[in-house]
């Protein structure tokens, strides 16, 4: 049995997390670790909030509220909306409230600067005189010297993915006032990125990358990486825990390794098991991390290198995994701009699994996708409610109360059911960090059923003029363990389906994989009761948007 530590980035608590939010590491996080369980694997989803990111007090100070305050009613509505989506992670860390984030995060710090990881700089920064404030991240807006994107924000191009020194940015602004930014040099702790490049080019030989990771890394090792200050002058955040130090805090990207850590800890505290082996079960366990573009430069680059710095024998994630942004009608999905489909207000009115079916069907991984109310009925409509809902209603019909003996099958329906495993075996494939798609692995469920309505058309003829016949129950065990394998190969996706099917189907505990044999004849077969998947509601827009 193989250990995973799966982890999705931290959501910063400065507003609600849309349906682009939702769809990039979150969804694909669950639906990873699901399918490790699945396989007979333990796996822990490690997830907690960013709130140390300087978004927070500053969408506070636009809000006119208590920043701690806000930070906790969304961390509350985030967590909830997890809950709701029904997310297997194993629980929401909150780095304020938890004493072992402050901790592991701490003496990490510590041990880079003790162990000469860390260099003392004096340089020029940004720096409002109006304000007066020290500018970096949400503090401060120009254009991406890399790209061009006329909106980026210190330390990092949402666009690009490519890093800034903030001072670099062409005509800075304050955020705050609006006025030109000025400089003034201060003294910082600097982590030295650019001498490990040769080691993170020998780590990203080895590792799973998502493709479009592999060509930022093969470009920023290319034109030489910037060493990054690891901390701040703000009084948000984590302290540095260096003297003369004491008015900075960590900056919160780097805060963001050790944070995970911190997750795992958590976690084992929370099972009962001693949270100080975290760095035990780390190294013991094959780490995914899921994260959307713009982190990718921080989870290929920064993190891997400050793990060397921290501990050479540290065990570095085996799969970095990124996606694209979703689109809400062809632009992107913008909170400052509301422009966005909540996820709390849709999961309020559809089931959880019908949200993740679409969520993973269109998936924005290597290219950006797009959601429309339009696209959404169309596939839960139209493909789970026209097609699965309508096969599977039938299908139980058919059944009645037992699942016939397939033994007296023909050569066409055995060959039905054992062309059913090359289906198994693409879906399952896509399951796995080497080539995980959740988009893949909709779809071949989505041919599944395909496979499954044209083999039931096929045999109804038979079944009008020799109903009853040995051959026609034949079929029907046949769709019967399609069924099962539709179960099956759902659940990570639509976890709630999955269970009903497969409770329905007679199969005992939870959903199997290793449970690949065929449906006995004269297994129990119980009734589904409601439909497994229903219409929308006509107004369902309406309602979302209030």
């Amino acid at each position: 049995m193989v250990r995973h530590i799966v982890s999705g980035s931290p959501p910063t608590p400065n507003g609600d997390l849309h349906l682009g939010h939702l769809s990039g590491p979150y969804a694909a996080a669950d639906i990873y670790t699901r399918a490790r369980r699945l396989a007979g694997d333990e796996a822990m989803y490690i997830i907690g909030s960013d709130v140390n990111q300087s978004y927070v007090p500053f969408k506070a100070a636009e809000l006119g509220v208590d920043a701690v305050a806000m930070a906790k009613e969304f961390d509350d509505e985030i967590s909830h909306l997890f809950t709701a989506m029904d997310f297997s992670h194993d629980g929401y860390v909150r780095p304020g409230d938890s004493e072992l984030h402050q901790q592991i995060v701490g003496d990490f710090f510590l041990t880079l600067y003790r162990d000469g990881r860390l260099e003392t700089r004096s340089e020029e920064c940004l720096y409002c005189e109006r304000c007066p404030r020290y500018l970096s991240d949400a503090h401060v807006t120009g254009t991406c010297p890399h790209c061009g994107n006329d909106d980026c924000d210190g330390n990092l191009c949402e666009v690009c993915a490519r890093p800034n020194a903030v001072v670099d940015l062409v005509e800075p602004r304050c955020n705050q006032c609006g006025g030109r930014a000025g400089r003034r040099e201060f003294t910082r702790l600097v982590f030295p990125l650019s001498a490990y490049a040769d080691r993170l080019r020998d780590y990203h030989r080895q590792a799973v990358f998502s493709p479009q990771l592999e060509a930022l890394c093969a470009d920023l090792l290319a034109r030489g990486l910037p060493d990054i200050p690891v901390t701040h002058p703000s009084d948000w955040g984590v302290p540095v825990p260096v003297e003369g130090f004491e008015d900075q805090r960590i900056f919160v990207w780097a805060e963001m390794l050790p944070g995970y850590f911190a997750e795992v800890a958590e976690t084992l505290a929370a099972r009962g098991e001693d949270p100080q082996t975290w760095r035990t079960v780390w190294d013991a366990s094959q780490v995914v991390q899921f994260f959307g573009w713009d982190n990718g430069y921080f989870h290929t680059l920064l993190y891997p290198a400050l793990m060397m710095a921290y501990d050479s024998t540290m065990r570095a994630p085996h799969a970095l995994l990124t996606n694209e942004f979703y689109l809400l009608d062809d632009d992107k999905f913008s909170t400052s701009r509301s422009h966005a489909v909540w996820g709390g207000a849709l999961i309020a009115q559809v089931p959880a699994d019908v949200v993740r079916f679409v969520l993973a069907h269109d998936r924005p991984q290597f290219e950006r996708t797009n959601f429309t109310f339009g696209r959404f009925r169309e596939l839960v409509d139209g493909e789970l409610v026209g097609r699965w809902q309508a096969w599977l209603g039938d299908l139980f019909h058919r059944l009645g109360d037992t699942v016939p003996d397939f033994a007296p099958a023909t050569p066409s329906q055995r060959g039905f059911v054992a062309g059913l495993a090359t289906l198994a075996a693409d879906c399952l494939d896509a399951y796995t960090a080497e080539r995980f798609s959740p988009p893949r692995a909709a779809r071949t469920l989505r041919e599944l059923v395909t496979r499954v309505r044209e083999f039931s058309a096929g045999g109804g003829r038979a079944a009008l003029t020799r109903p009853g016949s040995p051959e026609v129950l034949a079929g029907i065990a046949a769709e019967a363990q399609a069924a099962k394998l539709l179960a099956q190969l759902a659940f990570p996706i639509m976890p709630g389906f999955a269970g009903r099917l497969w409770s329905a189907l007679g199969c005992d505990g939870p959903v199997r994989l290793d449970d690949l044999a065929l449906l006995s004849g004269g297994t129990p077969v119980g009734a589904p009761g409601e439909a497994f998947f229903e219409p929308l509601p006509t107004d369902l827009e309406q309602r979302v948007f209030g």
